[in-house]
């Protein structure tokens, strides 16, 4: 039980690093200071530091403690950055976060029945959105409609089927 715990405040701990840009920006760098990252991402050094002892703990970042560097390790990279498109699994570990805000809510429909209103989910909708994006995008022609028989001998060309992004005007 310790380590389901441990896992899922490491899961929050990579929600943040993901939201914040955190991954993408230590991608991009040298092993670098607390104060050198927390630059380069425009954020708050102190939150950096603190989540990124966090995710040295958890293993996802190396920390050298001679240097006072923390680097991504480069097989990190490929699932915990925007660059990984599809691949990147640090974009589920915002719903931990959405769960946890209406963990109460939920807790009262087990007592009471009744459900959580959509509203109590002010993230999911965009965070459901980036996930759309990265997979929906990228597999809608090449794979998803293919899958459609009717779709697949349509006389509609597949150069002319929107992607979600269109269809969401985000293009």
């Amino acid at each position: 039980m310790v380590g389901v715990v441990n896992d899922s405040l490491l899961a929050l701990a990579i929600s943040l690093g993901h939201q914040t840009g955190l991954f993408d920006t230590m991608a991009g760098l040298e092993p670098s200071t607390s104060d050198e990252i927390a630059a380069a991402a425009g954020l708050q050094e102190r939150y950096v530091r603190e989540v990124l002892g966090a995710l040295t703990t958890g293993g996802v970042v190396s920390y050298d403690p001679e240097a006072r560097t923390y680097s991504l390790p480069a097989e990190h990279a490929p699932v915990l950055t925007r660059a990984a498109g599809v691949d990147n699994l640090a974009a589920l570990t915002q719903f931990v976060g959405i769960l946890g805000a209406v963990e109460q809510d939920i807790v009262r429909c087990f007592r009471e029945g009744g459900g959580v209103p959509s509203s109590s989910y002010p993230t999911f909708q965009r965070q459901l959105g980036e996930l759309t994006k990265d997979t929906v995008d990228a597999t809608l022609l090449d794979s998803t409609l293919g899958l459609c028989p009717a779709c697949a001998s349509s006389s509609w060309p597949a150069s002319t089927w929107p992607t979600s992004a269109a269809a969401r005007g985000t293009r």
